[in-house]
């Protein structure tokens, strides 16, 4: 009798649908820490060296936003789009995000350590580097995007997915993976390859890829 190994099929992200809200237009100088801010859009302005640790944003939409250094530390973002902004440093780690959309961003460095994100979308936006160590990823979608460098390393990420995409420098050190779907990414090099279980690349990029893994295994390719 002939056993087959039975195939998972890998689950897309569940992403959550934006109702159209009516948005009042806020006043930058009224943002500060641990404040809760709600259907305000912020068009053009310049937050760098801001102290907005402990923000809330609720159904807002930040827009043209010039984020530099300011301070997101345990920030919360619900309901909320975040569209052309420019962020050399892009500091939010211990924040949360809920059915967030980030939208033709250029962006340095994104610190969202130990962060908790749930249905994010990602689009056409370039990023030097994206640290999640040690976050919380369910049902994110990145589209689009050029991504020099991805730390997840013990991050933990289930229904994540990337399409027509490309990442640098991809690290899953001790990440725990579930039906995250790498086929959409090229990816030019992977840290720490034990941390892939769990993810799904295709043929073509196993073939690329071979090199890594074999010495990762210790096997040596004679051409």
């Amino acid at each position: 009798m002939t056993t087959r190994a039975s195939r998972t099929t890998t689950k897309p992200p569940k992403i959550d649908g934006r109702r159209p809200v009516e948005l009042d237009d806020g006043d930058a100088d009224d943002l500060s820490a641990h404040t809760t801010v709600e259907r305000m859009r912020y068009s053009d302005v310049d937050l760098s060296g801001r102290d907005l640790a402990g923000v809330t944003l609720s159904e807002c939409e930040l827009t043209g936003v010039s984020i530099d250094g300011t301070d997101f530390t345990s920030a919360r973002m619900v309901d909320t789009r975040i569209e052309r902004v420019h962020a050399p440093r892009f500091s939010a780690s211990r924040s949360t995000m809920h059915n967030v959309r980030i939208v033709d961003s250029r962006i340095g460095a994104l610190d969202l350590y130990d962060s908790g994100l749930r249905s994010v979308v990602v689009t056409d936006s370039k990023i030097s580097l994206i640290n999640l160590r040690a976050g919380n990823l369910r049902d994110v979608l990145f589209r689009g995007c050029i991504i020099d460098e991805l730390d997840l390393a013990e991050a933990s990420l289930t229904r994540v997915a990337f399409e027509d995409s490309r990442i640098g420098d991809l690290d899953v050190n001790r990440a725990t993976l579930a039906h995250v779907d790498l086929r959409g990414a090229e990816i030019g090099a992977i840290r720490n390859l034990d941390g892939l279980r769990g993810a799904t690349i295709s043929g073509h990029q196993a073939v690329a890829l071979a090199g890594m893994f074999a010495a990762h295994l210790g096997i040596q390719i004679d051409s």
